[in-house]
């Protein structure tokens, strides 16, 4: 092992690369040293590879980062872990080659509508850190809710070593021709925060009726009876359909009925203020609102302004998402969607999608809401 040992140390004292810093985690590039001895035939097939701790000396890491290395060489079956004896090759030159290529195919492209305070930072931030803990590079594409960056992005990636995409789909009036063009090429897919009604694709979203459902109710029970519906167009991307939906079963629960005239789900988030002001001048019964989105609230606290109706006990405002500082928003009812939790679930998801132990119908994830009441 001596030839090896003076390798790992001049691997671990060689400067990046034109001066720039390495990008790979530290576990990944022992991962990648130790593979190439292997399969260079300098570790062979019985030999025993370094320890642990002969490892975190020689490259300055942690006992953590060692370990991981090695459980990621154990888990590929290239090397057999024996409590008290050591780690050893398992693994011969000629498999090495078929693995090494897949191993090298580890990057996850994130097709991201959005990135505000008040959706998309948190979930990013939980995507990056989940495809790190698998050993996966993430290239971010953000499409700004255009279906055409949202196409463009999709056909770049035919030309970059990806596993896999993750993606929040654009709501658009129509499917994105690419989007089905991935499934039939079988490309592994795994749509976040929206499902696209029709397609195999599994998701990972919030619970949206669920939530949408519960909170009404909670209007409901308060005493309001004139509860108006705020959204844009429910088109193929389930969030809005499913929180409308989730709106009508809180009545048709209770037994209270809804007037179709308090739903206003013609918007686009962040223009319609003239419509939001027109629809709660034309109904001044309206003593709360439900509104699918953030942005879109805050056109209702604007218009409620303008007619002299604050929020405050007597109208109720009740939306998704927040910023995440309190201040002017105290007054909201928001339903908090887990955004870390939905990353996490679908880097996972996806994995086992990529590794084949799920197919593109494999179904749906559902993650719960918190409901933050009023300050």
């Amino acid at each position: 092992m001596k030839d090896t040992a003076t390798g790992i140390a001049d691997f671990a004292s060689r400067p990046p690369a034109n001066g720039e810093p390495q990008v790979s985690p530290r576990y990944w590039q022992i991962y990648e040293f130790l593979l190439n001895e292997i399969s260079s035939g300098k570790l062979k097939l019985g030999d025993q590879v370094p320890s642990e701790k002969e490892l975190c000396e020689t490259f300055r890491v942690s006992r953590i980062t060692s370990k991981k290395a090695l459980e990621m060489l154990s888990a590929k079956e290239f090397i057999s872990r024996q409590r008290g004896k050591g780690s050893f090759v398992v693994e011969t030159p000629a498999t090495i080659v078929l693995r090494r290529q897949e191993a090298s195919f580890r990057a996850i492209a994130f097709l991201l509508s959005t990135l505000d305070d008040f959706f998309g930072k948190r979930l990013l931030c939980s995507v990056q850190a989940a495809c790190e803990a698998l050993g996966y590079h993430m290239i971010l594409k953000l499409t700004n809710e255009s279906p055409d960056d949202e196409e463009k992005a999709l056909r770049a990636l035919d030309d970059e070593n990806v596993a896999g995409i993750l993606m929040i789909p654009t709501q658009g009036e129509h499917y994105n021709a690419e989007i089905l063009q991935q499934i039939l090429r079988k490309r592994p897919l795994v749509f976040v925060d929206r499902k696209m009604w029709g397609l195999p694709v599994p998701s990972v979203t919030s619970d949206n009726v669920a939530a949408s459902e519960e909170a009404t109710r909670g209007l409901l029970e308060k005493g309001h009876r004139n509860i108006a519906f705020y959204s844009g167009p429910a088109v193929h991307a389930s969030t809005i359909r499913d929180r409308l939906n989730g709106f009508t079963k809180a009545f048709a629960g209770t037994g209270f009925p809804l007037d179709s005239r308090h739903i206003c789900d013609t918007l686009h988030s962040g223009d319609d203020y003239a419509v939001v002001l027109e629809h709660l001048t034309d109904h001044p019964e309206i003593t709360a609102a439900f509104v699918s989105e953030f942005r879109m609230a805050l056109l209702v606290k604007k218009a409620l302004a303008a007619l002299g109706r604050d929020i405050t006990g007597r109208f109720a405002l009740l939306t998704f998402d927040h910023p995440g500082y309190e201040g002017e928003f105290s007054n909201f009812t928001c339903l908090r969607q887990n955004e870390e939790e939905i990353g996490r679930q679908a880097v996972e998801m996806l994995h086992r999608v990529i590794r084949g132990e799920s197919d593109l119908s494999a179904g749906d994830v559902l993650i719960p809401v918190e409901v933050l009441p009023p300050r």
